[in-house]
């Protein structure tokens, strides 16, 4: 994917320029940032982005990064947001271990994140689990496997 086809480029008219470091899911918030003026420039490629090809996509005029878990976002990449013009970075993920708050504070960079984001997900894992322990599903699914082994042997 050559790097003219790896970023789609949204309202390109748009005053402030927002980079978006993987497609997110919906179109709710890319609508309400056009909505908001902004120019959006989201990376189309499947493949993790280094700190280079990060730093190449924030330029000299960027505003704000929506960036992934899988980025280390640290003294680099928080001093290119700040030569760009940037104010505002934001955590695609319900955590921020990625990310050095000391480095976007000593940039005067705003961080923040997605939480909530997987609180419907860990509550149905809860209950799953609950019902796997009460029903003895590991065990079942142990004996049932070991009996179905040990009648293929007796059978030879």
């Amino acid at each position: 994917m050559s790097s003219g086809e790896k970023w789609k480029v949204h309202n390109s008219r748009g005053a402030t320029r927002v980079v978006v470091t993987k497609e997110l899911p919906g179109v709710r918030w890319l609508e309400i940032l056009i909505r908001a003026g902004c120019r959006v420039d989201v990376c189309a490629s499947t493949d993790a982005l280094n700190i280079g090809e990060i730093i190449s996509a924030i330029g000299d005029n960027c505003s704000g990064v929506i960036g992934q878990l899988t980025e280390v976002w640290g003294e680099e990449l928080f001093s290119a947001l700040e030569n760009a013009g940037g104010r505002a970075y934001s955590n695609y993920a319900v955590g921020y271990n990625n990310v050095d708050v000391g480095a976007a504070t000593r940039h005067g960079i705003c961080v923040g994140n997605t939480p909530g984001v997987l609180t419907e997900t860990t509550a149905e894992m809860t209950v799953a689990l609950t019902f796997s322990a009460a029903r003895r599903v590991v065990e079942a699914d142990r004996f049932t496997r070991e009996s179905f082994s040990m009648e293929r042997r007796l059978a030879l």
